[in-house]
């Protein structure tokens, strides 16, 4: 199954494995075909075929059997062999998340593999789509996408279903990582088509339809979202891929939380979180916790949220308040950690102070107490190794003849060396570790005031908005009003004319802060709600050019949203166009055609007047169009013939 997420930084493209009760029987027997092999080249393959499971399975037990295999590889000269062996390798630097050395495994697997050749192409295949994989893990999009497509190729022309329905979905997997929601539709339909009912695609089929959900949701059709979710999480069960389950789960609970079903929301949660539990994984089990507090806190239940975290860290041994016990305790203190930030944000939203106050005095403690234990750990067990060789160099002692004690000397000196080698070691990594937790940090603080920021810069923009509409919009509007109550004096001509000249401005000045208005008090515009504003202009000033016909198409397939600088530009180019054309243009049609789809948007405006080259080239507002362009990163060009109109086109800059 794969399964790439939109809202946060994409991981490698690997699901969690479960383990204990929750082993598949798939696993169960791989591992009893290695058990069983009668030599090294059984082994091997039977290693090789475990592999293809390698995101069930724990680094540990994948660290075990993928070495193994290259162990057994280096006494052999079969060159298939030393090839299965060093994809077992690669698929073990995978589920580490080392992508680097994932990447540079497999690539002489796929030049020494040929697809053309039947014996080699399995190989070609895994390998190819391990490497894609492992890009797409990376956020490379279109160097995964490059091996994909030509996997899709090759996997049809040989007819290979199974390669063409998994690599179908992991092309869609990568266009709803970018966000291409119906382009990942298409996709994803390919793949379910590959599939059909075979029974062997139901695991292929179930990561279809979890992908499916995910489209879906972005598109905000929760129905379907729903209804392709089930169809997931149903699969999984059926295949017991209870891994990929415990995750797909987890997006099902995204997926009742967009269609306000909250009690199946939480139910995915807690279900989710008993696969963990029955694991015996707590370190897992304990962020999963962490996931059903984080759900409590988006739905505004922030006292369940305290409750629940709470309650969690009532339960445990207390005479086991530290890492290395099996349960899943939350006296540990890496457990407990994780608990405090949440009840800290809670009460920050609550604005209880004191409890806020308490909670990060907590987490303080838990982090020193944290680090003392790591410190103190490290130094016990350096302490236990030099002990037994101690012991043991004092037993060869007794053995040994008088003349050997320089030897033993020089021994228990080498033996302190290493341990102080060690502590210098770890003590180093953890320094690296806190050094990377830190950095972290940071970031997220950034993040946390880029947003703040862009709240203040929202906030203040409605505020402006708002005295526009309150002070000068009134103002505007009671001269326009006042001067209705001014009569035409006779005889006076310039009076009346600066009378008349008065209110034209007055009524140009409402209506220019109507529009500043209309983009300044929306967080985003779409191209939608610009056409209806352009076409709301085209009212305003109809009456005045009778003999012209100003007509708006519109051809609108991706509803993009703009910026209220963006759309104000927008509307202030499109209507400057316009009044050029009725002004200058001496035509009798104006047409405005707003296009857009999901290559991108276009918007002309054609009039079949005389052509810009008999008009002025200094006025009409031609460099205030070309500033506004500018300024928002567009490109405007006027094609012209003399006698057959002017056409005004504004797109996006392509690079």
């Amino acid at each position: 199954m794969t399964i790439i997420y939109r809202y946060t930084p994409i991981p490698l493209l690997l699901l969690f494995s479960l383990t204990g009760k929750t082993q598949t029987r798939l696993i169960d027997s791989l591992k009893q075909y290695v058990f069983q092999a009668k030599n090294d080249q059984q082994k091997i393959e039977a290693i090789y075929m475990l592999c293809n499971e390698y995101k069930s399975i724990t680094r540990d037990t994948l660290d075990h059997y993928t070495f193994l295999a290259r162990e057994l590889a280096a006494n052999t000269d079969n060159a298939r062999l030393k090839q299965m062996a060093e994809f077992a390798v690669a698929c073990d630097y995978a589920r580490w998340g080392w992508a680097d050395s994932a990447i540079f495994t497999v690539d002489p697997l796929i030049a020494a593999n040929k697809v053309t050749i039947p014996e080699q192409r399995d190989i070609y295949f895994k390998a190819s789509r391990l490497k894609a994989m492992t890009y797409a893990g990376r956020s490379r999009f279109q160097d995964a996408l490059t091996i994909l497509y030509r996997i899709v190729s090759e996997a049809e022309a040989y007819k290979d279903s199974i390669t063409l329905g998994e690599n179908l979905n992991s092309i869609g997997s990568v266009a709803l990582a970018r966000s291409n929601t119906r382009d990942a539709l298409t996709w994803l339909s390919r793949a379910l088509t590959a599939c059909g009912n075979d029974k062997r695609f139901d695991e292929i089929r179930a990561g279809i339809f979890i992908n499916m959900s995910e489209a879906y949701l972005q598109l905000g059709k929760t129905d379907s979202a729903v209804q392709y979710s089930g169809k997931g999480v149903a699969l999984f069960k059926k295949v017991e891929n209870l891994s990929s389950l415990a995750l797909a789960l987890q997006k099902q609970s995204s997926v009742f939380i967009a269609a306000g079903r909250l009690d199946e929301a939480e139910q995915s949660l807690k279900e989710m979180i008993a696969l963990r539990k029955e694991a015996g994984d707590g370190n897992l089990y304990a962020d999963d916790n962490t996931s059903l507090a984080e759900f409590y806190l988006q739905t505004n239940q922030v006292k369940k949220a305290i409750q629940f975290c709470k309650d969690a860290l009532l339960v445990g041994d207390v005479r086991a308040p530290l890492p290395g016990d099996e349960q899943s305790y939350a006296n540990a203190i890496t457990i407990r950690l994780g608990y405090y930030q949440v009840l800290a944000r809670c009460y920050k939203m609550l604005e209880d102070n004191n409890e806020y106050q308490q909670m990060l005095e907590q987490i303080i403690i838990a982090k020193d107490s944290l680090y003392k234990y790591n410190s103190a750990q490290a130094i016990a067990e350096l302490q236990t190794q030099y002990e037994v060789q101690k012991k043991e160099n004092t037993i060869i002692q007794q053995k040994l003849d008088i003349t050997n004690k320089n030897n033993r000397f020089y021994a228990l000196l080498g033996i302190a060396f290493f341990a102080l080698v060690i502590a210098w070691v770890m003590f180093t990594g953890y320094r690296k570790r806190e050094k990377i937790r830190l950095n972290a940090m940071l970031e997220k603080e950034k993040s946390l005031a880029a947003q703040s920021i862009a709240q203040a810069e929202e906030n203040e923009r409605k505020r402006i908005a708002a005295d526009l509409h309150d002070n000068l919009g009134a103002y505007a509007a009671s001269i326009v009003s006042n001067l209705d109550f001014i009569e035409p004096i006779a005889g006076n001509v310039s009076g009346n004319i600066a009378v008349q000249e008065l209110r034209n401005n007055s009524q140009a000045i409402v209506a220019q802060l109507n529009d500043t208005i209309w983009a300044l008090k929306k967080d985003a515009l779409s191209l939608t709600a610009i056409s209806d504003r352009i076409k709301i202009f085209i009212q305003r000033i109809q009456n005045s050019y009778p003999a012209i016909s100003i007509n708006v198409a519109e051809n609108i397939d991706d509803d993009r949203m703009l910026s209220p600088s963006h759309a104000f530009h927008l509307f202030r180019i499109v209507q400057e166009a316009i009044n050029n054309a009725l002004k200058h243009s001496k035509g009798t049609k104006v047409d405005i055609i707003i296009e857009s789809t999901t290559a991108g948007w276009k918007i002309s405006i054609a009039d079949n007047g005389a052509g810009i080259m008999q008009r002025s080239k200094d006025g009409n507002g031609l460099s205030n169009m070309k500033g506004r362009a500018k300024e928002t990163g567009w490109d405007i060009e006027w094609l012209s013939e003399p006698g057959r109109g002017t056409s005004v086109i504004i797109s996006p800059t392509t690079n």
